[in-house]
């Protein structure tokens, strides 16, 4: 386990917000924290877990600040590179470096330049190769606010986006410019699930999180198959709050800063969700309907100081599955994250792997016999002095063996290392 930092060091930290997650710190406000806490004791243990590292995938570019991957569910192997910039690429990550392009949306992306603003995301609809569509997860300015829209492909063993076909389903409004999320993808349900920040800056200072009557620091869930009312899309039966007039009845789940990184364990349906911390934690979510996480009347596993009342009087809410926190020098922004479920690795059979943007550490969280606490922490990579990794998701291939995404344009695959070294 690092050791801990020094109090200079923590209270230089306490500004920073996250990966392709937050703005630089002369546009935050200044906040002044009283009291730098004590250093909390570990929660679960922590070991290298030897033989496992980091090898890069040939190409012949860079895929400038990926955010998501995606596969075409067509079976020609194909996964699908959304840029925050807004460039979409086909790949096959086998090994023969094949690439070309899906969407180019950069044109629409013209003005959108802060650290946070750009593409999010992209889904593709479980019926793709019968109906085509796909959905995305982008910002816009003036005024400023996240889409989320639907389009189709072209048919054919190597679709393309037509723009021409997109429809508009969603258009939150942010009020500041930082803590979008943004992640979306469907669920084994055929619904579409959406991770939301709380539209920043620091602290919440509107409560979005916890004010279940918008869509800020919430997951929502969508049914793109039916449409309720006038809206663009249908609102699931069975949605926690569909019938409750006192909340909006898309949220799924609420009580979330910046999440980033949403996936599903393919075996046991189970949402998983890394949220970026603030000043002192970084969280790892077990998402479950109608649950509410705490943001921002608490912080990772405490009570947030700033809000030292809840929004709302007598709010049960739901401790994160692991946090790991700055105070130990272990990271600065958490990212998410899937149950590893493939067949080359099986001593990380079960784990969560999720990653530090700003440290470049990779982890796999060991889960107990439930899978729904964490009991020991495995430490896969630590960034060499000099790399440039800096992890922007941790996610699968089409065979479900994992690869990290990096912010400067290189995709890595974890493998043992003695693969690696006969290569």
């Amino acid at each position: 386990m690092n050791s801990p930092l020094p109090r200079a060091v923590i209270a230089g930290l306490l500004s920073l917000c996250g990966p392709a997650l937050a703005v630089p710190d002369e546009v935050q406000p200044t906040v002044e924290i009283p009291v730098i806490p004590a250093v909390p004791a570990a929660d679960i243990p922590e070991s290298p877990m030897g033989g496992v590292g980091l090898q890069r995938i040939r190409f012949d570019r860079e895929f400038d600040s990926p955010v998501m991957l995606a596969t075409l569910p067509q079976g020609n192997g194909e996964q699908v590179i959304a840029m925050q910039r807004g460039e979409f690429c086909a790949v096959k990550l086998d090994g023969s470096g094949e690439w070309r392009s899906f969407l180019d949306f950069r044109k629409r992306m013209e003005g959108i330049y802060l650290f946070e603003e750009g593409v999010h995301g992209i889904a593709f609809h479980p019926e793709f190769e019968k109906n085509r569509l796909f959905y995305l997860s982008y910002t816009q300015n003036d005024p400023r606010r996240t889409v989320i829209s639907e389009m189709r492909a072209s048919d054919g063993d190597k679709p393309v986006a037509l723009p021409e076909t997109e429809r508009i389903l969603l258009e939150i409004h942010q009020p500041l410019a930082d803590h979008w999320g943004g992640h979306l993808l469907f669920g084994p349900d055929g619904y579409l699930y959406l991770a939301l920040g709380d539209g920043g800056l620091r602290n919440d200072p509107y409560r979005l999180a916890q004010n279940p009557w918008v869509l800020h620091g919430k997951v929502l869930r969508l049914d793109v198959n039916t449409r309720t009312g006038n809206l663009p899309y249908g609102i699931p039966k069975d949605n926690p709050f569909a019938e409750d007039q006192m909340v909006r009845s898309e949220i799924y789940a609420l009580g979330f800063r910046n999440p980033w990184g949403l996936s599903f364990d393919s075996q046991t349906g189970h949402l998983w969700l890394a949220d970026v911390g603030q000043d002192l934690w970084e969280e790892i979510n077990l998402v479950k309907k109608g649950a509410n996480y705490g943001w921002s009347d608490r912080d990772g596993p405490d009570a947030a100081v700033f809000h030292p009342t809840p929004l709302i009087p007598d709010t049960a809410t739901t401790q994160p599955v692991h946090a790991y926190t700055r105070m130990r020098g272990e990271g600065l922004c958490i990212v998410g994250g899937h149950l590893y479920r493939g067949e080359q690795m099986p001593a990380l059979q079960g784990m969560y792997l999720f990653a530090d943007w700003g440290y470049g550490t990779l982890w796999a969280l060991e889960l107990d016999t439930q899978g729904e606490r964490a009991v020991r922490r495995h430490v896969l990579h630590r960034r060499d002095e000099g790399s440039k990794l800096n992890p922007t998701l941790v996610t699968a291939d089409v065979d479900g063996e994992p690869v990290i995404l990096s912010q400067e344009g290189a995709l890595y695959r974890v493998e043992y290392i003695e693969e690696i070294a006969q290569e």
